[in-house]
């Protein structure tokens, strides 16, 4: 009876400041098959510009494209997926300490991105 509460204690500390000081997330995104070409973009948005903004386009459709993005104190990362003559369609903020998985599609209704996957970051998708 001792061994289970003291596993508890053992395990709750141990995961917690693990996610708490977690300084990176790694977001990808896949491309459905379409016809129109679909970019993966993202910038750190702050009072001043701030380094680490990217585009990357989204080929071959299947394919994860992921970027590994760092936490900052002074800026937030805005991320979207675009393509010309459509709205973007923006991604939440990513959870850092997380590997986030989306799936973006262009279709005759619009743009659209959906969540597909969350694992701990070190961890490979299933």
């Amino acid at each position: 009876m001792i061994v289970l509460p003291l596993i508890g204690l053992l395990a709750g500390p141990a995961a917690a400041p693990a996610q708490a000081d977690a300084r990176a997330a790694v977001v990808c995104v896949r491309a459905a098959p379409g016809p129109r070409p679909l970019n993966f973009s993202g910038e750190l948005v702050g009072k001043r510009p701030q380094p680490g903004a990217f585009k990357l386009p989204l080929t071959p459709p299947g394919k994860d494209v992921c970027n590994t993005l760092l936490r900052s104190k002074i800026a937030e990362w805005k991320l979207e997926v675009t393509t010309s003559g459509f709205t973007a369609c923006e991604l939440p903020p990513p959870e850092f300490g997380s590997r986030l998985y989306y799936r973006a599609k262009a279709a005759a209704s619009g743009l659209k991105c959906e969540p597909i996957g969350k694992y701990p970051i070190g961890n490979w998708k299933p």
